[in-house]
């Protein structure tokens, strides 16, 4: 039977016609393409049935059964899971070093992905690619890896319900130390190519945005990462030098110790020989070396003294005339006993062209030339010393080069010899001695004076140091190199010294200088004197360190009630600023201990001619 027939025997027309209309009516409640067609079916069908065309009778129930099929695979797939948000982007990232993958999640709901927590593995996300996809989106990371190309393509992703989405991966690869070590991105659904391209064009700007950020951040921990290291290297040196400045100060302790006992031994045990009953020859031999030792003593003293001041940067200089020749021949005559004992030569060679006088400090001259002529017999066992002067007149500087065959200095040691408290090495020192200042004081004084110390040398086979110091010729002396030590017949001198031993011993070198002498023993007994018995003194020998009343109060009390009397000071303190301290107090002239007889005759004659010039100055200004 067919369509038609079973159309007309099982339904009348009238109950066909209404039934399709209640049917069309019915869906007509819904709205869409789909209730539409079976609106429009219906009616085509029951047209058909009243005016027995079955042909558009039947393409009336065509048209509702297309209709019914696809108002079910909508309500199927309305039904399925939610489709992920269009018009927002997730973000995603893949280290490449640990293989953990992190996204958001918007990247999640875009996936497809239901239970997620942040993180999982590149190979989890890989695993959900179609495996069309796998193989584009392999080949794209390799190029962004490798070629710093961005990755921006469109792959199938398996959601948690089975179905797949088409999701848009854009990214970049960022390098650290020049080497990528993660893949950052964004996501964005592909379904809707209209607004998923504006939503790549708006997300790039942001991922734009977000990668310059991202390398700003990373140039910053970069520079922040170099700074940090030049810090440490920096606080390795300063922990390295502080080691080796404890260390070396260690050693100079020892060696002072060392070096101070030595002479120390020697003169406490010929001072006790000396009480015996000895012949005249051997008791002078005794008092000879007491006097090497002493001199040996202050000769330490002097150098440690000098370090603080160069340190201190308190060095005094003076520039006077200097006969150049008659120093350096008065220091080879010095040394020269030195050279004997150990069977050296040592002889000198100045250059014709020195000047006859130049402007120059004598005195550190002449302790430039003990140390380094000094130095260089002190490290030759054999052959000899030789030193050379010669000038250049256009530089207006001396040149002076000691060359020695001493036992020579390996490149390593020859960096350090300049360096304070050191010298070659450990068993330099225990061999020889010293403690290791002589150089460095010898450079510093060359460079004050306008010139510099250098040194040469191989190792085994000898030495050769060069100085150089600025000496500009001079036609006429403004005064002489050395102070004249001739004192006025009868000179009348208060001594104030509160050491017994000092107080004999100065009483006597100024009587061996034709002086008659008047001791006391503090500062407030020479003010009282003076004060009543002013004209009874020529003179006042002054220690600026005594009980009741110190040398500079005594001083300043003498020159406020208007007492005139030449003042030397005397005293041990010779630290930078010691002698501006005593000259600002009063006193005209000033000598440090231990006095020797012809350093205390020169400056009783400083003194004398300082008053007389400030009693002048005093007459023409009244």
């Amino acid at each position: 039977m067919s369509l038609q027939e079973c159309l007309v025997q099982k339904t009348p027309r009238t109950d066909t016609f209404g039934s399709m209309i209640r049917a069309a009516t019915e869906r007509l409640g819904s709205r869409g393409l789909g209730w539409s067609l079976a609106l429009i079916g219906a009616v085509v069908g029951c047209l058909g049935s009243l005016f027995d065309r079955f042909e558009i009778a039947g393409l009336g129930i065509a048209l509702m059964l297309i209709s019914h099929l696809g108002i079910r695979e909508r309500r199927r797939v309305e039904t399925s899971e939610p489709d992920a948000p269009a018009d927002e982007h997730g973000r995603w990232t893949w280290n490449l070093e640990t293989g953990v993958a992190k996204s958001d999640a918007i990247f999640a709901a875009i996936s497809g992905v239901e239970d997620f927590d942040g993180t999982w593995t590149f190979h989890d996300l890989l695993r959900r690619i179609t495996p069309v996809d796998l193989s584009r989106l392999h080949a794209s990371l390799a190029r962004a890896i490798e070629g710093d190309e961005p990755v921006d393509m469109v792959v199938g992703i398996r959601s948690d319900r089975g179905t797949t989405r088409s999701v848009r991966l854009v990214g970049r690869a960022h390098a650290r130390d020049e080497r990528p070590d993660r893949i950052d991105g964004i996501a964005t659904p592909a379904a809707h190519p209209v607004l998923t391209e504006d939503l790549a064009e708006r997300t790039n700007v942001a991922l734009e945005r977000s990668l310059a950020e991202q390398a700003r951040v990373n140039a910053e921990l970069v520079e922040i990462r170099r700074s940090l290291e030049s810090k440490n290297r920096e606080l390795e040196r300063a922990r390295t030098a502080a080691v080796d400045a404890t260390r070396y100060k260690s050693e100079f302790l020892a060696n002072m110790s060392h070096e101070i006992r030595t002479p120390l031994g020697s003169i406490v045990g010929f001072a006790d020989l000396l009480d015996e009953d000895l012949p005249r020859d051997e008791r002078r031999g005794m008092l000879l070396a007491i006097r090497r030792n002493s001199e040996h003593l202050l000769s330490l003293v002097n150098d440690v003294l000098d370090l603080s001041r160069i340190e201190a940067d308190r060095v005094e200089l003076e520039r006077i005339p200097t006969q150049v020749a008659e120093v350096a021949e008065d220091v080879i005559h010095m040394l020269r006993s030195r050279a004997d004992e150990k069977g050296l030569s040592l002889r000198i060679e100045i250059d014709d062209d020195i000047p006859g006088q130049v402007s120059l400090d004598p005195t550190r001259f002449r302790q430039i030339l003990i140390n380094l002529i000094g130095n260089a017999i002190k490290f030759t066992e054999r052959g000899g010393v030789r030193v050379r002067m010669v000038y250049d007149p256009g530089d207006e500087r001396i040149a002076i080069s000691i060359i020695d065959t001493g036992i020579g200095l390996s490149p390593r040691a020859l960096e350090r010899i300049f360096e304070p408290f050191r010298q070659g090495d450990g068993s330099t020192t225990r061999r020889h001695g010293g403690t290791g200042l002589g150089l460095h004081i010898s450079r510093r004084l060359c460079e004050l004076l306008g010139g510099g110390l250098s040194a040469e040398s191989v190792e085994g086979r000898g030495s050769n140091f060069s100085a150089t110091l600025q000496a500009p010729a001079i036609e006429a002396p403004v005064r002489a190199t050395e102070p004249t030590d001739v004192l006025p017949r009868g000179l009348r001198v208060l001594l104030a010294e509160d050491g017994p031993d000092n107080r004999v011993l100065i009483q006597h070198l100024l009587g061996r200088l034709g002086a008659s002498v008047e001791s006391v023993e503090n500062g407030a007994m020479a003010v009282e004197i003076l004060q009543h018995r002013p004209e009874d003194f020529d003179v006042l020998v002054l220690d600026m360190q005594m009980p009741v009343m110190d040398g500079w109060e005594a001083a300043c009390q003498l020159r406020n009630a208007g007492c005139a009397i030449p003042i030397l000071a005397l005293t041990a303190n010779a630290l930078p600023g010691d002698r501006s301290t005593c000259l600002e107090a009063g006193c005209d002239g000033f000598l440090t201990k231990p006095i020797r007889r012809r350093e205390l005759a020169s400056g009783l004659v400083e003194v004398l001619a300082a008053s007389k010039a400030r009693e002048h100055r005093i007459r023409l200004a009244g």
